[in-house]
This record gives C-alpha cells, structure tokens and sequence, in this order.
C-alpha cells in the first residue's frame, strides 16, 4: 500500500491541484448565484488548498533549492492563516445573531494574526518521499508555534464535526461528513503514514490528509446546496 501511495504522489498531487482549482471556481460561482458567505469564505480558503497541492506538485521538480524553500514558507503562512475560517463557516452554518458572529470573528482574526506570526517564524527542513522533495517541520520551533500548529490540526475539525451533528437534527450531514472525513484522513496519515522503517522524514501523513481535505471542500459545497433547497 505505501509503495502505491509512493508511486502515484506525484501524478495525484497534480489532479490534486486540479481539483483544488475547479473548487475555487466553483464555490466562487456558487456565492454568485446563492450569495451564501459560507462559500465565499470556502472559495477563498481553496485557495489555500491549491498553493499547498501546487508546492507539492512542484516539489518533484524544483527538488531541494532555495525557490522551492521560498514557496514553501508561504504554503505554511496560507495554511495557517485560511484554515481559522473554519470559525465563522461553522457560525454561519448556525445562522449564528450579528452579536455572535462579531465574537467570532474577532476570535477568527486573532487566531489569524497568530497564525500569520507563526508561519513566517515557521522553521522547516528539506525532505524527500517518492518524487517528491518538500519543505516540512524541522527541530527546533518554539513551542508556541507547534502549539498552534497543533491547534489549528484538531480544534477545527471537531468543531466541524459538533457543528455537524447539531446540524443532523436540520437532515443536513455535510457539514458533519466534512469533518469526519477531515478527520478520517488525519488519522489513516497518523497510522498508515509511517514509514515501516521508522524514519519520520519519510512520513505520508501530508499526503494522505490531503485526500479528506479535498472530502471536506466537498462536502462544504454539499452544504451549501442543501442547506439553498430547504431555505
């Protein structure tokens, strides 16, 4: 299975791209038509997605240099800074009151900015799997930065996932299925993602998890649909 996984990650984390481009397109079209922020704030998280899966991609030819270390640190700055817009889509998947969201947001910024301070401080190192050579966590990040790091792994995707099951009792489980796939995916990296050999430099966990990434844009985008019919 890992031999497959190895083969294939670099042809994948193209279609990846892809996928991560006409999801841009198409949650940006589905604010259009159904003026749903939810969407908007996905769309522009997909952005994110798909400069983390364009790095990647890229990372089978710029190899280990300076322009691909350069990318690199911006993949961790968007991840990091796109990834607490998870906060107000779960608020306004709620149809949370104006004083609720402004408390959102609030925090939502806060976390932004530390999320900002944290990905350009992010220190990184040079590895390679398969093809593929990308700029991953190195030694030596204070802890408050891994905690972060950390934070922003997990909290939003059980906050995905308590949102969701509220959101069952509406028969509308996509924004459950968002999160557990997230973190279905999280955990099959966790598990299925070392190397038998127990070098964590050779870790799928990065690959793997991109594959619920592209489940949770999904099923956002289901979200919003549904949520569209019953209103």
């Amino acid at each position: 299975m890992r031999h497959i996984l190895i083969a294939s990650m670099a042809p994948v984390l193209w279609l990846l791209t892809v996928f991560d481009v006409f999801a841009v397109v198409k949650m940006f079209r589905q604010y259009k038509a159904k003026n749903k922020i939810i969407s908007l704030l996905v769309a522009v998280m997909c952005i994110g997605l798909l400069y983390d899966s364009l790095c990647l991609a890229l990372g089978a030819f710029l190899k280990e240099s300076a322009a691909l270390r350069f990318f690199s640190q911006f993949r961790y700055i968007f991840h990091m800074t796109m990834i607490p817009l998870i906060f107000p889509i779960c608020a306004y998947s709620l149809n949370a009151k104006p004083a609720v969201l402004k408390i959102v947001w609030a925090v939502t910024v806060i976390v932004m900015a530390a999320g900002l301070a944290a990905g350009i401080l992010y220190k990184t190192e040079p590895r390679t799997v398969g093809a593929i050579t990308r700029y991953a966590e190195a030694e030596g990040n204070p802890g408050w930065i891994s905690g972060i790091v950390s934070f922003l792994d997990m909290f939003p995707v059980f906050l995905m996932i308590g949102v969701g099951i509220f959101l069952f009792k509406k028969k509308n489980p996509n924004m459950f299925l968002a999160g557990f796939f997230m973190l279905l995916f999280t955990m099959l990296g966790i598990f299925l993602g070392k190397d038998p050999g127990g070098d964590r430099t050779k870790s799928l966990m990065f690959y793997i998890s991109m594959f619920g990434e592209g489940l949770m844009v999904y099923f956002f985008w289901r979200f919003v649909e549904q949520q569209k019919e019953k209103d």
